[in-house]
């Protein structure tokens, strides 16, 4: 096999929808998708579960100025953090086909999470950012579609008969679209650090391009952009949560909706906990700019302070009810 172009992933994140945080083992039978595979476990420093990886067929364009058509696998996992965050991972590497004729699907189904590029790819860095480029900027119903094939995975775990659709806190789903590929060598010399751009597309849709050294560090970019659409996550749903909070409605508690999330999230927050030790140097930089836990410390503050005056009121008008009767 020739070495990988680039390689394109999605991860979905949304929060499990049952009442309280599984233990390890619901949360290994929750995520048993393939019989006899074995889920991975983790215990330290925060519960960490993934299921064995499954194999979905394609034939597609790529998003690409050029020509492209790709056929092979996309390997697609859920991931459980903290027995409460419910993710779905698919990736897809793209390599060079070695000539245009077309194999058998057993040929591609040997090759689990890589796809096989033929037409108009010519030199590895002109098309590596081509399809970074094109992958990152779009898809439409002809090219590659990672997003519905990890949103089909979120669904089947979080519609699973065990769990009783009842969350503590009310939140929407983000997706976070990636690329990675091999920085071309810097002067004739390999390039030292990994490199990052992270950019909000909307309220919902994050997109982030990864250049690594070289092609050893791109077998841990998926586990790094799962552990950063974690916490992304975690601060679009306390962001949210607080400017809900904000609007002024009648007959409504606030302390009732924002306390779930001090008890149910906060502790979840461990930039770098599950991210290979290859990759921490990326989010040294994300704390750096744009400030990844400096966010969340002023939201976590401010959620605090929130319930804390709630709770002096909450006394306030208790003690003058008091006096009153």
């Amino acid at each position: 096999m020739s070495d990988p172009l680039v390689l394109l992933g999605e991860v979905r994140t949304a929060l499990l929808p049952n009442s309280g945080a599984l233990a390890a083992r619901e949360a290994s039978a929750l995520l048993s998708l393939l019989p006899g595979q074995r889920v991975l476990m983790r215990e330290r420093p925060l519960a960490l579960a993934i299921s064995p990886s499954s194999a979905v067929g394609v034939d597609c364009r790529l998003a690409s100025t050029k020509e492209t058509r790709a056929i092979g696998t996309v390997a697609a996992h859920a991931v459980l953090v903290g027995g409460r965050v419910a993710q779905s991972s698919a990736c897809s590497t793209v390599v060079r086909a070695p000539d245009k004729n077309r194999r058998p699907w057993s040929h591609y189904l040997t090759q689990v999470g890589t796809v096989e590029v033929w037409h108009r790819i010519t030199e590895d860095a002109p098309a590596a950012v081509d399809l970074t480029e094109g992958f990152l900027g779009g898809s439409s119903a002809t090219t590659l579609d990672l997003g519905s094939i990890s949103d089909r995975l979120l669904t089947r775990v979080r519609t699973d008969r065990r769990l009783d659709q009842d969350p503590p806190v009310r939140s929407s789903a983000t997706r976070l679209r990636w690329a990675a590929r091999v920085a071309p060598p810097l002067g004739g010399s390999v390039r030292e650090r990994a490199h990052l751009s992270f950019r909000l597309e909307d309220e919902t849709t994050r997109s982030v391009q990864i250049i690594v050294p070289s092609i050893r560090e791109l077998g841990f970019v998926q586990r790094f952009c799962e552990d950063l659409a974690v916490h992304d996550w975690l601060l679009s749903v306390l962001g949210a949560a607080l400017s809900e909070a904000d609007r002024p409605m009648p007959e409504r508690d606030s302390t009732a909706q924002l306390a779930p999330l001090l008890e149910q999230l906060v502790h979840l927050w461990m930039p770098g906990a599950h991210t290979p030790p290859k990759l921490r140097d990326l989010w040294t930089r994300l704390e750096s700019d744009p400030g990844f836990t400096r966010q969340w410390t002023a939201q976590v503050g401010q959620l605090r302070d929130r319930l804390a005056v709630a709770t002096l009121e909450a006394l306030r008008s208790s003690k003058i009810s008091t006096i009153q009767w």
